[in-house]
């Protein structure tokens, strides 16, 4: 019924009409029709017009065009300065950055005031802060030298209100900063188009909302959604105080001009299903474990979110390799064994060496799994040792002769040298001179030149084994478009290899499979039980700056090598010492001699809780001990010496099966039939030609300084088979 209206017709008509039209439409039809209204209406037009003109009295200029024109005009003169620099050695660089960024944020506050304080022409200021943001990255990006200048100016940002109340201030160390400042402003834009804005205006927010994430990124959807602050799940304590201060200039937003709180909560609800909506169509694309976790935090029902996800990410996750680690990555971070699992076993093809971290991620996770710990424990070993040969064929491109048999006999030598003495260190110095890789030991006299005159090299200059001489991959070690170049010549093998050497460390049988990637990095590499030669290897390719990776990763396997070298020493010296900790002390010189036989001792021990009976029967017997009864009995005249010695038999028994007992066998050689084996024990005089079994119970255990001493026990028994 109310599209059939002329009015929604010519409404329907004239939106789809562009500016130029519409604006002669107005002139030339709708004017001239205020002539031939009555009245009433006509003064209702003129009432009308009259509150719009007065509200949008001293409204600011938002002249984009002018203001390229400028931003250009200073633009040029900082590219020509940079040429004059050379010849005048002067530059006034620093001056024409400083009134550069001084335009631009001069201009923040008039748009600012045109879109929150009298809520017109929203797209006109979206496409000034596009701009700001354009001419700042064109700054930055600029190959011209120091950038000191433009990371380190000072900028003081102040956005007012036209009756000059101040709203809200900045203190910005670096121009590339300012984006704080325009993700605010995002925000302030946005909520005020989706409050006073038309429907076709709001219908322009997804496609705004997309062009900012092609010009920042999708980090900054985020941070447009909380105005330009860091986002709550990626706050660290030290930002309380700024999340403070923030909150302190907002309140400066409560006037009676401003919208009710509910209407602004409102606007915000939809503000963040706008971003959410442009995140989620981002992560159907190019999913990410940090995307993922930014659409979780910030949706108003996480459960529904997360099913919604995973549906999108078990779609893509095979299609290429970027999507496969990204899954990875996010379902260890949601601890599901079973979808890694099933990835890894399908398309474990298409992980890259950079994919470690989150294959790492992954193997954390399937480890806790009983059942999949073995093939845990087989990946982490398999990627170890594939890091080690990567560094050993890093490695032999400098050193290509390190395997021949006489460089390889040479270095066992070497190693069985005294470490430190002269001679040792000046045989290292001449085998490493062996081994290296003929022509490789002075640079190439051609690109050295051209290094030092700032002249590009040309194709073939540089040597074979010098790709990149000039360092052109680390001057933006971030950027993306360069990562697999970067992966091909500076590889993270020293990350890689720590990397799988925690993950070990972390996951149950680990520390055997170090011990056994110990071995077989040894045996590939055996200069690695040396550090001087290391340290010899690793300084011939310092003074290459595209070998540093290669260092780093030589650096990595020795460190490892040096930790497992000692856990394998102490292991070693504890066993030893529990060998010897209940060794026989050795027999008197004359022992022998006399004819007393000789022994051998095993010994073990066992634990258990001791009762009250018991111990109130021990006490019974050490007091018989002492008794008449027991003297008498030592010297042969007790008529009780059965009972007693029954009963000592007895409690010694049960007090066996409940403390800790030190078992002794003796095995005797008996040399003649008059050899006697005398044992001396408290109260007790033992002969016997044929004792086998003597029982010592262990009262008290203790250690000192890592031996242990065994305390001589109160009361001893004894079985004489005679």
């Amino acid at each position: 019924m109310i599209a059939s209206l002329p009015s929604s017709k010519f409404a329907a008509i004239y939106d789809s009409l562009p500016a130029d039209a519409q604006q002669a439409l107005v002139e030339k039809h709708l004017i001239p029709l205020l002539n031939h209204v009555d009245k009433t209406r006509y003064k209702k037009v003129i009432g009308t017009a009259v509150r719009l003109k007065k509200r949008h009295a001293g409204l600011p200029s938002l002249d984009l065009k002018a203001k390229k024109i400028e931003i250009d005009a200073l633009l040029d003169e900082l590219h020509k300065d940079a040429k004059r620099s050379f010849v005048k050695e002067r530059s006034h660089k620093h001056e024409l950055l400083n009134e550069t960024v001084e335009s631009l944020t001069n201009w923040l506050s008039d748009i600012w005031s045109v879109v929150y304080e009298y809520n017109v022409d929203f797209i006109q200021a979206h496409r000034c802060l596009v701009f700001i943001v354009t001419t700042l990255d064109h700054i930055s990006s600029a190959r011209s030298g120091c950038r000191c200048s433009f990371t380190q100016m000072y900028i003081p940002v102040t956005l007012k209100r036209k009756s000059g109340k101040r709203i809200k201030s900045f203190d910005i160390t670096g121009a590339h900063n300012l984006e704080e400042v325009l993700f605010f402003m995002w925000r302030d834009l946005f909520l005020s188009l989706l409050a006073f804005g038309t429907e076709k205006q709001k219908s322009k927010i997804p496609e705004m909302l997309e062009e900012i994430e092609d010009l920042m990124g999708w980090t900054a959807l985020e941070r447009v959604l909380y105005g330009g602050r860091k986002c709550p799940h990626d706050l660290d304590d030290e930002d309380d105080d700024d999340i403070e201060d923030d909150e302190d200039d907002e309140d400066a937003y409560t006037d009676e001009e401003d919208v009710e709180d509910d209407e602004s909560f409102i606007q915000t609800w939809q503000l963040r299903k706008y971003i959410q909506s442009t995140m989620t169509a981002i992560f159907k694309l190019t999913p990410s474990l940090r995307l993922y976790s930014a659409l979780v935090a910030t949706s108003t029902d996480p459960e529904s979110t997360e099913e919604e996800l995973m549906e999108y990410l078990e779609d893509i996750a095979k299609s290429c390799p970027e999507t496969f680690a990204a899954a990875l990555e996010i379902y260890a971070l949601e601890d599901d064994t079973e979808e890694i699992m099933s990835l890894l076993d399908s398309h474990s093809h298409l992980l890259r060496p950079r994919d470690a971290p989150a294959l790492q991620a992954a193997v954390s996770i399937i480890a806790t799994n009983p059942f999949y710990q073995s093939r845990a424990l087989q990946i982490i070993e398999k990627e170890m040792l594939d890091t080690a040969r990567a560094v050993r064929a890093a490695i032999q491109v400098s050193f290509s002769q390190l395997n021949t048999p006489a460089n390889t006999e040479e270095l066992h030598q070497i190693m069985k040298l005294r470490a430190g003495t002269t001679g040792r260190q000046d045989r290292v110095e001449r085998w490493v001179d062996a081994i290296s890789t003929p022509g490789t030991n002075a640079p190439n006299p051609m690109v050295f030149a051209a290094m030092m005159m700032g002249l590009p090299l040309v194709p073939g200059m540089d040597a074979a084994e010098d790709a990149d001489p000039l360092g052109y991959l680390d001057l933006d070690p971030d950027d993306p478009d360069l990562e697999d170049l970067r992966e091909e010549f500076r590889p993270r093998m020293k990350q890689r290899f720590e990397g799988w050497a925690d993950t070990a460390i972390t996951t149950k049988g680990g520390v055997g499979i170090l011990l056994k990637v110990y071995k077989e990095v040894i045996e590939m590499m055996p200069f690695l039980k040396a550090n001087d030669i290391v340290e010899e290897l690793v300084g011939r390719l310092a003074d290459k700056p595209s070998k540093h990776h290669v260092c780093d990763g030589v650096d990595a396997l020795s460190a490892f090598a040096k930790v497992q070298r000692r856990k394998v020493n102490m292991a070693k010296s504890e066993v030893k010492r529990r060998n010897n900790l209940f060794k026989p002390q050795p027999t008197a010189s004359g022992s022998s001699s006399s004819g007393a036989p000789a022994t051998s001792w095993s010994v073990t021990a066992c634990r258990a809780k001791c009762s009250l009976p018991l111990l109130f029967l021990l006490q019974l017997c050490s007091l018989l001990e002492q008794s008449p009864w027991a003297r008498e009995w030592r010297n042969g005249g007790c008529r009780l010496k059965p009972v007693i010695l029954c009963m000592v038999i007895f409690t010694q028994f049960f007090y066996h099966l409940q403390r800790p007992i030190l078992y002794v066998n003796i095995t005797e050689s008996i040399h003649s039939s008059s050899s006697t084996l005398k044992t001396k024990t408290p109260g007790f005089l033992i002969r016997s030609p044929t004792a086998r079994f003597i029982c010592f119970p262990v009262m008290q255990t203790r250690f000192h300084k890592g031996h242990r001493s065994l305390h001589k026990p109160a009361l001893t028994s004894f079985v004489d088979s005679g």
